[in-house]
């Protein structure tokens, strides 16, 4: 045959493919990368006994010197996503990834892509889907392009891939990317494996496999927080078949996961052999000495000296439950929940139950506390577990409820006032609590304890709920409801204790007082509020929110009084109000002003380069992690943080402040604190002299910086 027979055949196959070939989009150029989705086959087969299956791929391609991140991301970065939106009956299963390679910036290290990447996902037809009709697919990728800066990028892609009653037909161009991509996945294999956590090591050893000795291997855990991935990686091989590995804990190590899974990579070839490990615990005996390990940052093996802050024993269940509880125990002495309490110790003052109704009270009113704090752990699971960068407080980063949270608090400032006496049976207070309305105000007093500490980060709270957030959603929610019974225990402590109620002051006519004065907490809660929404939003949607607060006194003003036309007035007042929380300009989140936002006189903006080049060049850095609605953040902040002695510890020691601002959602801060085994803010941390960093104490005060400091001054 000649070359141009050859030619010819060659230009008629690829003309009859045609018809059949999938509907391709242009693929999406954004910043630094290239991306569209992609199909195995042109035409896919239907119809098939029990379904059939075929693959697409999101395929990325970051510009030269850029890269994406694999499924675990390493030291910073986010793993690659997608969201599909499929035919009914079409379902997609999850990316398959090709195995990373690493990328070092400064003392980080990451996983991840610099090439044009293939990440594969199985696509199955149900069995009746009838052949000729095309499977539409959608889907929203979202990423992290980086190099010596990182960029989020997001888009809608769709492909449209035609189907026919035969097998299915593979695409020209695209099957033998497929079959290149496939060769870097890792394979599942039976090798026996086990690990061992021992002082500042992990260690894990594979039977069954053989390595020459000059072979470059490296192996990827699934799990973040369980390896430093800036740290080399200690190879020894025994009797020929066994491999051995030490590598340092992670900083945020908590406690192993088991199995332990990840992917040995052995370099013999291009492309190198991946495989997938599991190991269970065992006996394994640290690797001393760096036989073939390396560092992605070029550092020399360590001799062992690297100290671990936490051990594989110190924080499991049991120890995050008691945590948790703490936290709880000290969250009722917190400024945004204080005064909800108060309200419900005078309810119980102007209660003249014996000890069985007492009891009933105290029992409703932790049911209320238990049952919010589980509908607030199963939706912030879930959100996290849909991709979600979520944490505690999050539900003060959205503007709805925050405006919603001050109408609620100024209705019950001027229910207290004595303006209106509507909704008190939810506050318990003023009301005879023998009647069964009294023990849904028990309960919902313990709903709205859960709302309104939402804002507040107690001792102990952080660490367990940043441990829960690792853990199974059952451990997690155990975790999250011995957080309420914290909480709830001292109202649940009275009612199972009768003569604790006799060490409360003896009712009288000052209760009305009383009641009346914890009014004007519940005004400045709204007078904050208001100030974090004009944060969220801006000045317009803290007006409009003001307009609505008037709206909801007009209501209270009218609620009593008779008559159709002061209804009209109250039907009206109130549906301006909630159309105020329905308008643009109060729901929606504006973006953050550049007007100061990254620079301070005392401070910077928190960015991962920032405290990277910070941390090389040797410096000290102290990083707060904070968000408008954080109260606790506020009175460190107020407190410690703005005296003139940690100004000038500060100044004389030339520390850099970086301030990281989550009062909006912000993937990259979420991150970091999830690394540092936190859900939420506050978090201080402190890096002397570029080292490692120190985790403070929520609660600051100048003479902890100030020692913190001090104390590392000391040791250099």
């Amino acid at each position: 045959m000649t070359p141009f027979s050859r030619l010819l055949g060659a230009l008629t196959i690829a003309m009859l493919a045609l018809p059949c070939a999938p509907a391709l989009a242009a693929p999406v150029l954004l910043d630094h990368i290239e991306a569209e989705l992609v199909s195995e086959v042109n035409a896919a087969h239907a119809g098939a006994e029990g379904g059939s299956e075929f693959w697409v791929a999101l395929r990325l391609r970051p510009d030269a010197e850029w890269h994406t991140y694999w499924r675990n991301p390493g030291d910073s970065g986010l793993a690659t996503r997608l969201q599909w939106t499929l035919p009914e009956g079409v379902s997609a299963g999850e990316i398959h990834w090709p195995y990373p390679h690493r990328e070092a910036l400064g003392e980080l290290t990451n996983y991840g892509y610099s090439g044009e990447t293939l990440h594969l996902v199985p696509i199955r037809l149900p069995a009746d889907w009838p052949a000729g009709k095309p499977v539409e697919l959608q889907a929203r990728a979202s990423w992290l392009v980086c190099r010596d800066i990182c960029i989020p990028g997001d888009t809608e892609l769709s492909l449209e891939v035609p189907t026919h009653s035969d097998a299915n037909t593979p695409d020209p161009i695209w099957a033998s990317f497929f079959v290149q991509s496939r060769a870097q996945l890792p394979v599942d294999v039976d090798w026996p494996a086990r690990f061992t956590v021992s002082g500042p090591d992990i260690s894990v050893a594979v039977d069954g496999i053989t390595v020459a000795a000059d072979t470059e291997v490296d192996f990827f855990p699934f799990a973040n927080d369980l390896v430093n991935h800036a740290a080399p990686q200690r190879f020894a091989r025994d009797g020929g078949d066994t491999l051995r590995w030490s590598q340092t804990l992670s900083d945020y190590f908590v406690e192993a996961p088991q199995p332990i899974e990840g992917v040995l990579v052995i370099h013999d070839g291009e492309p190198a052999h991946a495989y997938r490990i599991r190991a269970t615990p065992g006996s394994v005996a640290p690797v001393e000495a760096a036989i073939n390990g390396h560092s992605a940052a070029g550092e020399a093996v360590p001799d062992g000296t690297d100290a671990r802050p936490i051990d594989a024993s110190t924080l499991g269940l049991f120890t995050g439950l008691v945590f948790a509880f703490l936290g709880g125990l000290v969250l009722n002495l917190m400024p945004c929940v204080f005064p909800v309490l108060s309200i419900k110790a005078v309810s119980l003052l102007e209660s003249d139950e014996d000890r069985g109704g007492h009891l009933r009270h105290s029992l409703a009113y932790t049911g209320g506390v238990l049952i919010c704090f589980a509908i607030l752990a199963g939706v912030l699971l879930g959100l996290r577990g849909g991709g979600d960068a979520v944490g505690w407080g999050f539900q003060l980063q959205q503007p709805l409820f925050v405006a919603a949270l001050a109408y609620l608090f100024f209705a019950m400032a001027l229910s207290l006032s004595g303006l209106v006496h509507f909704g008190t049976r939810w506050m318990g207070v003023g009301q005879s609590l023998t009647t069964r309305g009294g023990l849904r105000g028990s309960f919902f007093t313990g709903v709205l304890a859960v709302v309104v500490a939402s804002p507040c980060s107690a001792p102990f709270m952080g660490v367990a709920l940043g441990y829960a957030l690792t853990q199974p959603p059952a451990m997690a929610l155990t975790v999250f409801l011995a957080l309420g019974l914290g909480l709830a225990s001292p109202f649940l402590l009275i009612g199972l204790v009768p003569a604790l109620a006799r060490l409360l002051p003896r009712p009288g006519a000052w209760m009305e007082s009383f009641k009346q004065f914890m009014a004007f907490p519940l005004y400045l809660t709204v007078v904050w509020l208001l100030w974090v929404l004009g944060g969220l939003t801006d000045r317009s949607g803290m007006a409009l929110a003001g307009i609505g607060l008037v709206l909801v006194a007009f209501v209270a003003w009218l609620w009593h009084r008779p008559g159709p036309m002061a209804l009209v007035f109250k039907l009206a007042a109130a549906a301006g109000a909630i159309a105020v929380l329905a308008h643009p300009l109060v729901r929606t989140v504006s973006p953050p002003s550049q007007a100061g936002a990254e620079q301070h006189a005392e401070w910077q903006a928190y960015s991962p380069e920032r405290l990277s080049a910070a941390r090389d060049s040797g410096q000290t850095v102290f990083v707060n992690f904070t968000a408008d609605w954080c109260i606790t953040c506020k009175v460190n902040e107020r407190v410690a943080l703005s005296s003139s002695r940690v100004k000038q510890a500060f100044a004389s020691d030339a520390v850099v402040y970086l301030k990281g601002d989550w009062t909006r959602s912000d993937p990259l801060i979420t991150e970091m604190l999830e690394r540092y085994g936190r859900s939420g803010v506050p978090l201080y941390l402190l890096f002397r002299n570029g080292g490692e960093a120190e985790v403070l104490p929520q609660l600051l005060s100048p003479d902890i910086i100030i020692d913190s400091l001090q104390a590392g001054a000391a040791s250099s």
